[in-house]
């Protein structure tokens, strides 16, 4: 008989206008350049989930979303599931929230930076590249394994 799991649900969104993307600098319980996302709510779609969570840290309304794949960790014998999105469609003036900064970043600059959160350097393959759809951190040493 297979064990149950403990899981937590995430989301994270990519959002492009032309070259490009809007960026957070994280500064509450991880730090580092990221996509704006967030846990999921009780009863909650996945989709409902990253457009509020989008809404609360950027002030956008975002559409016209795309799934990109998910990224897996284990933390404290619980599964955490986070799932990737891209969207370039949103309506709003963005404004920071007290989870970070908020501001649009060309693609480049970014996959340059050496301001990135933990293993986020991955998860850009998983927005970018349409051969990846899976970044599974494996549980002894969090090495990175994309599929």
């Amino acid at each position: 008989m297979a064990a149950i799991e403990k899981a937590i649900f995430t989301n994270m969104c990519m959002i492009i206008d032309g070259n490009k993307v809007l960026v957070e600098n994280r500064v509450k319980s991880w730090k580092g350049y990221a996509f704006p996302g967030g846990h999921l709510e009780p009863f909650e779609s996945i989709t409902h989930s990253v457009i509020r969570e989008v809404n609360e840290e950027t002030g956008l309304k975002i559409s016209n979303i795309h799934f990109c794949g998910i990224k897996q960790w284990f933390e404290n014998d619980v599964r955490n599931v986070c799932f990737l999105f891209k969207a370039n469609t949103y309506e709003g003036e963005i404004k920071g929230s007290d989870e970070g900064n908020i501001f649009w970043m060309n693609i480049n600059d970014l996959l340059k930076s050496n301001e990135l959160a933990y293993s986020f350097k991955d998860m850009l393959t998983i927005f970018l590249e349409n051969d990846k759809n899976e970044l599974y951190l494996t549980c002894k040493d969090y090495n990175s394994i994309l599929y």
